[in-house]
């Protein structure tokens, strides 16, 4: 991962894998979708109730990962510091982790950092181009 701030312009760039990986999750989850709801068009409930209840559920879940990509995630590469409200760090399993939160409500996310000290080298790095924590 690799980030740039271009001073100039206020410019915040960031180079990973993330969006990428974000487009690769919506598109899988769109497929699925897709395949469940044929599934679920030629499928007969009468003979098949279990089969028919477990796909519904894959459907909707696919429907709310879709949901939730689009609606509170960003996986932009440029950000302008204006629309960056604080960098936001949260514990998930055992493991701290840190997130961009954004003035529209989306968070953009930082899955690469391995350990503490990269982790704490690169909260240095975006307090030092004027992100505070949130």
């Amino acid at each position: 991962m690799q980030l740039e701030f271009n001073k100039k312009t206020q410019e915040l760039t960031i180079k990973d894998e993330v969006p990428m990986h974000s487009w690769l999750i919506i598109s899988l989850m769109l497929i699925n979708g897709i395949n469940m709801g044929v599934q679920l068009y030629l499928m007969s409930y009468k003979n098949n109730e279990t089969l028919f209840v477990f796909m519904f559920l894959l459907a909707v879940v696919s429907v709310v990962v879709i949901f939730y990509y689009v609606v509170k995630r960003s996986w932009k590469s440029k950000h302008l510091l204006n629309e960056i409200e604080g960098i936001e760090t949260r514990k998930a399993y055992g493991r701290e982790r840190v997130f961009l939160k954004l003035h529209n409500g989306k968070r953009r996310s930082f899955p690469v950092l391995k350990n503490e000290k990269e982790l704490s080298d690169f909260k240095k790095t975006l307090t030092s181009m004027g992100i505070k924590p949130v």
